[in-house]
């Protein structure tokens, strides 16, 4: 029979607490021991959540899908599921000074939707649509689920893997939900649909985007800090996960966002079916199709850095996640930050507003990024992964104003040397390609001074020194080794010499008033 039941077969791997009770922890998840791993079902995720250090996830795209379904099932299992904020609130409490979740709300929850949670279910699939079967062109191999695997115009050098080799099941979750959030715009199967036929899909959600993810001591404390809090527009009776509805979702007409599980499970512009092997450990085939002909209802997703004017800021992995820490700290008053007409994610501001004493008891909280640099069609550039160094906790403004001024002016100064190092990259390019707009060596460059500042950033901000870090001797050291072939030329050795001031010799704005 073919079956795969997330809720309770492996589809997650988790890493241990090295402190984790060995007797509780074997209870919890047989053969497990502190300090390891072990792949475990949905339901077990929750359950073990407290004795978790952390998933266990090979791609940012698969990871950033699985924490937001994870949170999900949080909000349903801590009760979090309510529009009245002060509700909200004293249930959130609860559920950090109980430091895990309730095991019977847990197991009541799955208990009941136990049988949505098949992979291979005939009638409602576990986040799928099973009319696909019918509606659609022919099968494609298993391998077109898995992004990096060679398909279409993307890079076949992420993964040599052939399209026909099977994928296990549990991957094959991972590979669902990256398709739900991350899936490209482009040509899928043909589907006839209420009059409509089209290969035609639209790019998913979050593709090209990054989002920023609470990472504490435990799972169980980074899910429950993800759980967005109610805005007020929640309405708890429709807001459905796909596998709670009784009926499947109108493809021509996408349903709206009604809260917090609706809202990270619900919005996909890409519908999926998988089929399986006789046993149902593996995926053998899938169908990739449109899940809508619209776009999907506006809704603003809790883990993003959306704008007033642009939409949600897009993944660079040469963005250095320091650039970002500042304004982390300044959720509360992202402006004190330098930031405008930016909303972080939900999270932080939430954090920001716990007391001491429940900071304190929480230990590190960090910010985890996942961002996948894409463009909107099938060619995924560079997926990428990045943590702070720094919990956000011993910066807020509210706690040590010192060390969150020491944290700005460490960003501006690190700023300023790189913003130097381009312009005199771009300075000397003119002299030597006067035709040419473009400059490589400042793109080039600025990836090298961003990749090498966090080493000098991250301890800087830690310690009580005043002493700022030598960014403009980094990016000096850049800017020689970058321009040295062109310096022993007779055309470029005045050019590098005289563009090289800008970094010995910064302007600062009372120079410059002074010059005129």
């Amino acid at each position: 029979m073919r079956a795969f039941i997330a809720a309770d077969q492996p589809c997650v791997t988790l890493v241990f607490r090295r402190d984790a009770d060995p007797e509780e922890l074997a209870a919890l998840v047989p053969g497990a021991e502190p300090g390891g791993r072990r792949g475990v079902g949905l339901r077990t995720a929750l359950l073990a959540a407290h004795a978790v250090a952390d998933l266990e996830v090979a791609n940012p795209a698969v990871e950033s899908m699985l924490r937001r379904l994870l949170t999900a099932l949080a909000v349903r299992a801590g009760g979090l599921d309510v529009s009245d904020r002060d509700v909200w609130e004293e249930r959130f409490d609860g559920l950090l000074s109980a430091g895990r979740f309730d095991a019977g709300a847990v197991n009541t929850y799955f208990d009941r939707w136990r049988h949505r949670f098949d992979l291979y279910d005939p009638h409602r699939p576990f986040l799928q649509d099973p009319r696909l079967a019918a509606e659609c062109s022919r099968q494609a191999p298993p391998g077109k689920l898995v992004m990096p695997r060679p398909s279409g115009s993307n890079q076949p050098w992420l993964d040599r893997t052939p399209q026909e080799v099977p994928v296990p099941s549990g991957e094959a979750l991972g590979w669902l939900l990256a398709w739900r959030g991350y899936g490209p715009s482009g040509t899928g199967a043909q589907r006839r649909h209420g009059g409509v036929n089209s290969k035609n899909m639209k790019a998913a959600p979050l593709r090209a985007l990054v989002s920023f993810h609470p990472l504490g001591g435990s799972l169980f404390t980074s899910l429950v800090l993800a759980c967005p809090p109610p805005t007020g527009g929640e309405d708890p009776a429709q807001d459905l996960a796909p596998w709670e509805r009784e009926e499947l979702e109108d493809p021509l007409l996408p349903s709206p966002v009604c809260g917090p599980v609706s809202l990270l499970t619900g919005r996909s512009a890409h519908h999926v079916l998988l089929s399986a092997d006789e046993t149902g450990a593996e995926t053998t085939g899938c169908w990739v199709a449109w899940a809508t002909r619209t776009d999907l209802p506006a809704a603003r997703d809790p883990f993003v850095i959306d704008r007033a004017k642009g939409g949600p800021v897009r993944a660079s992995w040469r963005r250095s996640l320091l650039r970002d820490f500042d304004a982390f700290i300044h959720a509360k008053n992202p402006a004190a930050a330098g930031v405008k007409g930016q909303i972080l994610p939900a999270w932080l501001s939430a954090f920001a507003d716990l007391p001491e004493e429940v900071l304190d008891g929480l230990g590190p909280v960090r910010v985890r990024a996942l961002g996948c640099h894409q463009e909107k069609q099938e060619k995924d550039e560079h997926w990428y992964a990045a943590t702070t160094p720094a919990s956000i906790a011993a910066f807020l403004p509210s706690r040590h104003p010192q060390r969150a001024a020491r944290v700005a002016d460490t960003r501006r100064a690190a700023e300023g040397a790189a913003a130097d190092l381009a312009r005199a990259l771009r300075t000397v390019w003119k002299h030597l390609a006067p035709g040419e707009k473009s400059c490589p060596w400042a793109d080039e460059a600025t990836a090298a001074y961003w990749d090498r500042a966090e080493a000098l950033f991250w301890p800087a901000i830690s310690h009580d020194s005043a002493e700022v870090p030598r960014f403009r001797g980094l990016a000096l050291e850049i800017y020689d080794a970058i321009t040295r072939p062109a310096a022993i030329t007779p055309q470029g050795l005045h050019p590098v010499a005289q563009a090289r001031t800008q970094l010995t010799h910064p302007r600062t704005p009372g120079r410059r008033a002074k010059a005129a």
